[in-house]
């Protein structure tokens, strides 16, 4: 019959210099600390894998869509090869957010309005750069983008990169 006692104890954080007994029934019990038992188990846990993408966002800044240069050209602070996904989203004065959502392709600008593309000469492969541009009459040419966007932020771009 297990002794009653046993139960009725509390438990509290044991010091470190405390020693547990173990070892098999009928046998000479062997003693081990505390610290020396919660390191054996730290040790016996595995890392964690590291994270096969990570996520990288950097402000737009100061931009007025609407007027002045129509285009700004950033640095994503990324490796150009270790980007998977790109998405840019534009700040409207208001505080809403509106995503340009296809990259200039094969330079067709008189089709896409508004676009953005990831800079490709070999000078930028180690600092990748982006250029968004606003066109002339696109989406973003009107007094919802104009100036340079709330507290000097016209939007985000999120960067999916590999470590």
């Amino acid at each position: 019959m297990a002794n009653k006692k046993l139960f009725e104890l509390e438990l509290g954080t044991p010091a470190t210099s405390d020693k547990l007994a173990y070892g098999k029934v009928g046998s000479v019990y062997k003693n081990i600390t505390y610290g020396d038992f919660k390191a054996l188990i730290i040790a016996a846990i595995p890392a964690p894998p590291a994270p096969a993408l990570e996520t990288t966002v950097v402000n737009i800044g100061s931009f007025d869509m609407a007027g002045g240069d129509r285009s700004k050209e950033l640095n994503l602070g990324v490796v150009r090869s270790k980007i998977r996904s790109v998405v840019v989203m534009i700040l409207s004065n208001s505080g809403g957010l509106y995503p340009i959502l296809f990259p200039d392709q094969a330079g067709n600008t008189d089709e896409v309005q508004q676009y953005w593309y990831i800079r490709q000469e070999s000078t930028y492969a180690s600092n990748a750069r982006i250029k968004i541009q606003s066109k002339n009459g696109g989406y973003f040419d009107q007094s919802a983008f104009d100036g340079n966007g709330p507290s000097n932020n016209r939007g985000y771009i999120t960067i999916i990169h590999t470590p």
